[in-house]
């Protein structure tokens, strides 16, 4: 199984909530919101792609004080040993998406 981790501090005033639906959606990922400062995203099935190598995202996050502290967290059903994931290169695609 295929997992990866970030923190990302997003800027007072840039609220999670507002950024990350609109991305995930960009990038093919269905969102839910089950709480106000959590967020799930799943990916959308699309055949050729066995179910288990489906990627999941959960992101939670802090919007209290100078800055929000978001953790991202990106798994699916892939093989750890290769070297590039497409768990991790979603993750690489939010992490850059979200500091510019």
């Amino acid at each position: 199984m295929a997992y990866c981790r970030a923190l990302i501090c997003l800027t007072a005033g840039t609220s999670p909530a507002e950024l990350l639906p609109p991305l995930l959606e960009s990038l093919g990922l269905e969102v839910e919101q089950p709480g106000r400062r959590t967020l799930m995203a799943f990916e959308r099935p699309c055949s050729g792609r066995p179910t288990r190598d489906y990627i999941r995202l959960w992101a939670d996050w802090s919007d209290w004080g100078q800055t929000s502290e978001l953790w991202l967290e990106t798994l699916s059903g892939e093989c750890m040993a290769r070297s590039d994931t497409r768990c991790s290169s979603l993750l690489d695609q939010l992490t850059h998406a979200l500091r510019e």
